[in-house]
């Protein structure tokens, strides 16, 4: 039950925090700080955070996956976890710096980078999302 519970409020904090940056956070910044590419590295700062507390976080929930019962497969309240961090990793160390360096040189394909960094980010929220979903429901 205890074990529940921590995995329950980790995920909580991460999706809780994912809603935060992204939501709030990296919109209060190009809504408050006047010069874009300032605005644009207050956030990176942010979403950079973000990634880090997700690979914790993520990591974390998924040893309590695997203290709770070993099995010889993973199922899907190891995987979704797993994937969370998956997305965190593309997004922060894949996509972003393609992101950064189309701004920096104002390249066309900046959009381009920014709706593939968006996409990453909300299929990670989503992979936590459903952990959460899921956690309440089932016997452990």
């Amino acid at each position: 039950m205890m074990n529940r519970r921590l995995r329950w409020l980790l995920a909580a904090l991460w999706l809780g925090g994912l809603a935060g940056v992204g939501l709030i956070g990296a919109p209060v910044a190009f809504a408050t700080v006047p010069e874009k590419m300032l605005a644009a590295a207050v956030a990176s700062k942010g979403f950079y955070l973000m990634a880090i507390a997700s690979i914790v976080l993520g990591v974390a929930i998924t040893v309590l996956e695997r203290w709770r019962g070993p099995t010889a497969r993973m199922d899907a309240d190891q995987l979704l976890p797993l994937a969370g961090v998956f997305f965190a990793v593309l997004g922060e160390f894949g996509v972003v710096p393609h992101l950064l360096q189309a701004a920096v040189t104002h390249s066309p394909q900046a959009g381009l980078w920014h709706g593939l960094a968006s996409l990453v980010y909300a299929l990670q929220a989503l992979c936590v999302a459903a952990y959460v979903w899921r956690l309440p429901g089932r016997e452990d």
